[in-house]
């Protein structure tokens, strides 16, 4: 079977890898360079839990968790390189007894052993992480919540895909689905002509115009985060600190990565000085000991949403061979091996191997 996989994020990277492993000739097409978007731009947390009840998202978000440490051996064996795939787990600050005291029920959820769910009180906050704002009364500690180093993951996973046989063409810009009697038959880029037996479209924030190039519809939007790093030798924080208005992840490199805004501002591409003075406004009051610490580098990036927040998967209604695997919003890095995996097995054999009724495009698609 002949793929072409359109978008070389973290999502087309890791696809385009497991279809090639499955068999598949792919071409994997990027405008830029892999990895230039989203997928760089993130701060690279595993963290499936939600804070409702049970719900797909979570399910497909913790399957995709469970196959992390296999993902980061089997990319570094590979590739040589170490997507720095930390474990040390994340604190969640708490400022009143009744919020630690619903971080103890959380503890006793049938997930609460499997990933280390614990609630400190005010005495272990300040023996775990001595430098949190006195105001901190306690905290929620989820040692399974991990995080990798997402600009390494997305190389390795390029890399490897390549490695595997797949035909990367980098720096050509796709600008239209072919579609010829129900039937995607390729794509063009620059000008040219890429035919192949399926197309997957895995463009993030710009999924949606690709999608209007053959008439169809796909309400994808960007949403912009904005994120800095501090220099952070010797380190102030051990484990990755997440609170309401900030996140706070220590990198092995010596950065600690401070994010990230939600910004529904299209593509308007920059760094805005509102948006870093608050975010270092709220890693100040949570970590008052950040104040001193020097800015090593500010960034941004374009996050693909859904309306519904939730991904966009499988095939495209009515246009056979097409499909799509879109707007992961702020948990692309997260999700990535289990969608590869399952975009691979629905692709090559008709069924996804999950449930994945709330992701397929019908919802928006058959919408009236």
């Amino acid at each position: 079977m002949k793929i072409v996989v359109v978008g070389g994020g973290i999502i087309g990277c890791a696809t385009a890898y497991e279809l090639a492993r499955a068999g598949c000739a792919v071409t994997l097409i990027e405008r830029a360079t892999p990895g230039a978007e989203a997928s760089g731009a993130a701060a690279g947390m595993l963290a499936p839990l939600g804070d409702s009840a049970p719900s797909p998202f979570e399910e497909l978000a913790i399957a995709s968790w469970r196959l992390y440490p296999k993902v980061a051996a089997e990319l570094r064996e590979q590739t040589g390189i170490d997507v720095e795939h930390v474990t040390r787990g994340t604190v969640y600050p708490l400022f009143t007894i009744e919020d630690v005291r619903l971080a103890e029920t959380r503890a006793a959820r049938h997930l609460g052993k499997e990933f280390g769910i614990e609630a400190w009180d005010t005495a272990e906050v300040r023996d775990h992480e001595p430098a949190l704002a006195p105001n901190v009364r306690g905290a929620m500690f989820v040692r399974g919540d991990h995080w990798v180093n997402n600009q390494r993951l997305v190389i390795a996973y390029a890399q490897a895909a390549v490695a595997a046989g797949v035909t990367l063409r980098a720096g050509l810009s796709v600008s239209r689905v072919v579609v010829e009697s129900g039937r995607a038959r390729g794509v063009v880029a620059d000008g040219e002509r890429v035919d192949g037996d399926v197309v997957l479209l895995a463009t993030g924030a710009w999924t949606g115009q690709l999608v209007a190039s053959f008439g169809g519809r796909l309400p994808i939007e960007p949403k912009r985060g904005q994120m800095l790093s501090l220099a952070h030798v010797p380190p102030v924080l051990r484990h990755c600190v997440h609170a309401e208005e900030v996140y706070l992840v220590p990198r092995p490199s010596g950065e600690l990565l401070v994010g990230a805004t939600v910004e529904r501002v299209g593509f308007q591409g920059a760094v805005t000085a509102r948006a870093i003075a608050g975010l270092l406004a709220a890693a100040i009051e949570l970590v008052p000991a950040l104040g001193d610490l020097a800015i090593s580098r500010t960034w941004y990036g374009f996050r693909p949403w859904a309306p519904d927040s939730l991904p966009v998967l499988g095939p495209w209604p009515g246009v056979d061979g097409l499909w799509v695997a879109t707007a992961h919003f702020r948990n692309g890095i997260l999700l990535a091996p289990i969608t590869a995996q399952l975009m691979t097995t629905w692709i090559m054999t008709g069924k996804p191997g999950m449930d994945v009724r709330d992701f397929r495009p019908d919802r928006f698609v058959n919408a009236r």
